[in-house]
């Protein structure tokens, strides 16, 4: 378990994140629009360093803009530079920014997405940032009406980071995505609320000088710790996480993620007991001290994969074709080893008329894995014999916002027109649960076998001097074991910045 030092330790760099309370040294995950102009930009060869791996530090894209002639850009790309050359200003303008949004729905979001509108029926959210030239803080204090968690208030979002040369030093607790997908990832989401982490991440992107390792180009870095000091199976687990980026051709980005959970109540927790874990040591996966090499697992609940997006124009239209592999274990001692993987797979466009831009891109995720010998023997990503709440945070799937056992398409809309107004459309097409089974303990969710069929919209203009988006759901169940079911949501939210 935690030791006593190292739990104070751990509080004393969250009040740190708090009481200091400074715009973020990267891109959030919070503002899918900015994420869809970064995209566009990389697509361009604009932006060179690798961008699917959030925080995204904005020290590479800074670098990037500088250089840029925008008059060589097309009209579309001047637009997308000037949105993302804005918010690179704010964000390094040594200067404190305070916001105040409020949110409210008809009912709890169902779904998360990169850059979703909300997440509980009532949010309120103040929050005060600030970035120096060696240090970046925020507090941001979030109270929620009717959680889903029964945590009503909150400090997600809130942080301090330190600048140590070109490595950022994080303390806090901060939302990550690892990987290209827009409507979901398999590994880290904003699925699940973010957890306090210590993280060291790369600053600026850019490669070596050096002939011998130019090659691999543009990469980033970031590894650290995390503590999952929620209610479950085994307290104060503490999740290891690494995630390493690779740039070698300009339409092509390579990522590659690794997490491990460890310690926690009743484990033991030491150096030896780490490196067992990341030195790709392994026990028997029921429990005993001996047992055939087949029936072998690597120690601490472990998920690996990596992921690939390729970027060129054809015939005059650009496209974007990428791919996730993520999985739950490996077959033997070496890290491509894996096995038991899920998938994600997407493709997307951009097009525009004089002021207005879209990127529409259909993205397939599955996460229905056989595990073991039988390929009928599903429950298990996300899952562990001993770690039994799983790769979760609150009961929510670190990774897929559809959990295990999901067969998911969606269709999705982002545009951006003039004077910061925006529209996101996703259809939603998903076998959740396909098996119709669920884990048999108290910890995991038990989702029953369901094909839905869900729109998604909201649309955002400026008002009183801030920010509204409207939006709302529509959708149709059909269960095995119970009566079909349509449903539908609304939302709104208010956002003030000072």
């Amino acid at each position: 378990m935690l030791s006593k030092g190292l739990k104070i330790s751990w509080y004393l760099a969250m009040l740190l994140a708090s009481a200091l309370a400074a715009a973020a040294p990267w891109v959030d995950t919070h503002d899918v629009y900015l994420r869809a102009d970064i995209q566009a930009l990389a697509d361009a060869g604009v932006i060179t360093v690798p961008i699917n791996t959030y925080p995204l530090m904005w020290a590479g894209i800074g670098a990037d803009l500088a250089k840029v002639e925008p008059e060589k850009l097309n009209a579309a790309q001047q637009q997308a530079f000037a949105r993302v050359n804005y918010y690179y200003q704010q964000a390094t303008s040594n200067e404190g920014n305070s916001s105040v949004k409020a949110s409210l729905a008809s009912d709890a979001a169902r779904f998360q997405h990169f850059g979703s509108d909300y997440r509980e029926k009532g949010e309120l959210t103040a929050s005060h940032d600030y970035v120096g030239k060696r240090f970046a803080y925020k507090l941001s204090v979030t109270g929620a009406l009717d959680p889903q968690d029964d945590k009503s208030l909150r400090l997600d979002d809130s942080y301090f980071a330190a600048i140590l040369g070109n490595w950022v030093v994080t303390a806090g607790t901060v939302p990550q995505w690892w990987g290209p997908g827009f409507d979901t990832g398999l590994i880290k989401t904003n699925n699940a609320r973010p957890m306090p982490s210590i993280m060291l991440s790369r600053n600026d992107a850019h490669g070596f000088e050096t002939p011998w390792l130019s090659w691999i180009g543009p990469w980033t870095l970031t590894t650290g710790f995390s503590w999952e000091n929620d209610d479950r199976a085994i307290d104060d687990t503490v999740l290891w996480n690494f995630r390493g980026t690779l740039k070698p051709l300009r339409q092509l980005e390579i990522g590659f993620s690794w997490t491990t959970q460890i310690c926690g109540q009743g484990q033991e927790c030491s150096l030896s007991s780490f490196w067992d874990t990341i030195s790709g040591n392994t026990e028997c996966a029921d429990g005993s001290a001996t047992c055939d090499s087949s029936l072998d697992s690597k120690i601490g609940n472990q998920m690996a994969g990596f992921d690939m997006r390729y970027a060129d124009n054809w015939f005059g239209v650009p496209v974007g074709l990428y791919f996730e592999r993520t999985c739950e274990d490996s077959s033997g001692p070496s890290p491509w080893q894996l096995t038991d993987c899920a998938m994600l797979y997407g493709a997307d466009t951009r097009f525009s008329f004089s002021q207005q831009q879209y990127k529409l891109f259909l993205e397939y995720s599955n996460t229905m894995v056989a595990c073991g010998t039988d390929p009928n023997s599903f429950n298990c990503f996300y899952e562990h014999y001993t770690y039994l709440s799983g790769s979760r945070y609150y009961r929510r799937s670190l990774g897929s916002t559809y959990d295990s056992d999901a067969k998911v398409y969606v269709l999705g809309l982002i545009g951006q027109y003039s004077n910061s107004r925006g529209l996101q459309a996703y259809l939603r097409y998903a076998r959740l649960n396909d098996d119709g089974r669920s884990p048999n303990n108290p910890w995991t969710p038990n989702f029953p076998q369901e094909k839905l069929l869900m729109l998604e919209l909201s649309y955002r203009w400026p008002m009183f001097d801030g920010m509204v988006t409207l939006g709302g759901t529509a959708s149709h169940s059909e269960y095995e074991w119970k009566n079909n079911d349509s449903d539908s949501s609304i939302f709104g939210s208010y956002e003030y910045r000072f």
